[in-house]
């Protein structure tokens, strides 16, 4: 019988990227195709018009345990991804024992164990915990020729419960890193080493014009933008505007998911925004723009009449967005 090339090939494989680049689907995709033993180009994962399809193979797969997922934080500990001790409660009522149980790392392993499937745990947002204190001694075992299996598989005796741990070859990781919140240069080596990186960026050819609005010129103009005053990680991802339809869901997008990003990244800075958006000025009066008005501040009496001193301006968004700052289609 001809071996499926997905079985015993373990993968660890973190996706990363700027916000809104498509971590969310191709995650599912990826964790669709390993249990399912699909070739990467199977229409199912990348045709974006069978989206909700793959959305309930991966829910299939998900309520059927094949599927772990879970969100580190900056709280997150070892205690709830491997194992931990929590109280339970005595057989009297009175008082509790502490019993180690098992985190999502544990019962995902155990389960693929016992399984001649596929299993896939999802880890989003992996850069938000510390990899090194939520991993401890066991980012040894994820290593593929370390998986159980493997020629050099192995186990280690877990800390709380004195068990006997391995990672199954047909347990896969699949982690998701957004380089807005932190670099990949930052990274934890020792989790560098162990997994395989894929970087997903803005593709500008994903979106089509709506309304006159040309979508793609739009994003990518604002994307240079932000390459240039700030850096690559932080810019803004296909996604924002792939579900955009009209007129006003563009304006939408813009008015309550960039332009706040926007401020965010540039600490506030409205000079900055405005220029990304399209509406900077160099003078030194008021400016109607296309997202962002301007207004000259007065200086408070006693403070006025020094000639040399910075302008200081109230900025503003405007409640209707001028047509003219879209680029045509």
């Amino acid at each position: 019988m001809q071996v499926d090339p997905v079985k015993h090939s373990p993968v660890n494989l973190i996706l990363y990227g700027p916000p809104g680049t498509g971590k969310t689907y191709r995650t599912m995709a990826e964790a669709v195709r390993l249990c399912r033993g699909l070739a990467g180009n199977d229409p199912l994962l990348n045709d974006i018009g069978r989206r909700q399809e793959l959305r309930q193979a991966y829910d299939e797969l998900k309520g059927q345990g094949q599927i772990g997922f879970v969100t580190f934080h900056q709280n997150y500990a070892y205690e709830d991804f491997v194992e931990g001790l929590r109280p339970q409660p005595l057989a009297d009522g009175v008082g509790f024992t502490l019993k180690p149980q098992p985190g999502i790392l544990r019962q995902m392993a155990e389960a693929a164990e016992l399984s001649a499937e596929e299993h896939v745990l999802v880890i989003d947002e992996i850069n938000r915990a510390n990899i090194s204190k939520v991993f401890g001694e066991l980012i040894t075992l994820i290593e593929p020729d370390k998986r159980l299996g493997m020629d050099e598989g192995m186990r280690l005796t877990l800390p709380y419960s004195n068990a006997r741990f391995g990672v199954p070859a047909n347990l896969h990781i699949i982690g998701t890193m957004n380089t807005a919140d932190r670099s990949i240069a930052l990274l934890d080596t020792a989790l560098r080493r162990r997994f395989e990186f894929r970087e997903l960026m803005p593709d500008a050819s994903l979106l089509k014009p709506v309304d006159g609005i040309n979508l793609a010129a739009l994003l990518a103009t604002i994307n240079e933008r932000i390459e240039y005053l700030f850096d690559r990680e932080h810019q803004i991802g296909h996604a924002y505007f792939i579900r955009c339809t009209k007129r006003s869901e563009v304006d939408e997008v813009m008015r309550h998911k960039v332009i706040p990003l926007l401020a965010e990244y540039f600490y506030e800075d409205w000079a900055k925004v405005a220029a990304v958006l399209g509406d900077g000025d160099d003078g030194d009066g008021d400016r109607e723009g296309s997202f962002i008005d301007r207004r000259r501040l007065k200086a408070p009496k006693g403070l006025g009449g020094d000639e040399d001193a910075a302008p200081r301006y109230r900025w503003s968004v405007r409640s209707n967005f001028s047509y003219d700052g879209y680029p045509k289609a």
